[in-house]
């Protein structure tokens, strides 16, 4: 029961942080990366901005709940139930943001989101074992994608926020994986664990990964909506799974390779 509130809880406040972001996206002007001051004038928006600061307050919270997930269990566990949000995602930034969710998109959200439960429900014992817009751009030649000959600036920024979100899920597993999980839930116990967390190599390093995945990730919701940007970084899922196998050695069984199958359909069918 305690898995099940954590991961659920997990979900939401990624899912509410996402909201908030793409809430206060919508007031941003637009990004033109061939601007010298792109980024800086991106930053100064982001620090004064109520949304986002309230989207990033939620996602730290995620993230403090994404570490104690991971301390626990696999993180070939946690991520594909963690993708299981897709759907909510989909249903609040159509109820909340008003955004025009077309019926491939529902499809493709589906498809992933089934693809993310074939994998949790792949080994009920994961748990257990491991607790001891109109924007306009030109298309760039990237001839090692399996779904296009080319990619637009759109899917470039997805899948540099995936690699790094992905680099940084995996640096921050092994970084937990060291520190260990919290053995008694006092106040000094907490503190020598925070001080273990913010002082980790790895743990520093997986989170400043993931802020260049969350910058990459804001600056497509300054373009596209919510409802497709964020079911498009399942790509993430792909990556942190096979770096799961090859770097954590975590067991990848055939029912956890379907699930992926279909979250790389879904990613297919929405772009």
């Amino acid at each position: 029961m305690k898995i099940f509130l954590l991961l659920a809880s997990l979900s939401i406040t990624q899912v509410l942080g996402d909201i908030f972001l793409s809430r206060g996206m919508k007031d941003f002007v637009g990004f033109d990366s061939s601007g010298p001051t792109v980024v800086l004038y991106l930053i100064t928006y982001v620090l004064t901005n109520y949304w986002i600061l309230s989207g990033l307050g939620i996602l730290i919270i995620s993230l403090s709940l994404y570490l104690t997930a991971i301390s626990k269990l696999d993180l070939s566990y946690v991520l594909p139930i963690h993708a299981s949000s897709y759907v909510l995602n989909g249903i609040f930034a159509w109820a909340i943001l008003g955004e025009d969710v077309t019926s491939m998109r529902w499809v493709s959200t589906f498809v992933i989101s089934c693809g993310a439960l074939c994998v949790g429900l792949s080994d009920s014992n994961t748990a257990n074992s491991c607790q001891h817009n109109n924007f306009k751009s030109r298309n760039l030649p990237l001839f090692f994608l399996p779904f296009s000959l080319t990619i637009s600036k759109t899917w470039l920024a997805i899948m540099i926020s995936s690699v790094s979100d992905a680099s940084g899920d995996l640096l921050l597993a092994v970084g937990m994986k060291k520190i260990g999980e919290i053995e008694k839930v006092t106040f000094p116990e907490v503190k020598k664990m925070i001080i273990k967390i913010i002082t980790s190599p790895l743990i520093i390093s997986g989170i400043a990964c993931q802020g260049i995945a969350f910058f990459s990730f804001i600056s497509v919701l300054s373009w596209t909506d919510l409802s497709f940007a964020r079911p498009a970084t399942a790509l993430t899922y792909i990556i942190s799974m096979l770096g799961a196998k090859l770097i954590l050695k975590e067991d990848i069984q055939k029912q956890k390779l379907w699930g992926i199958i279909l979250i790389g359909l879904g990613v297919f069918i929405h772009r």
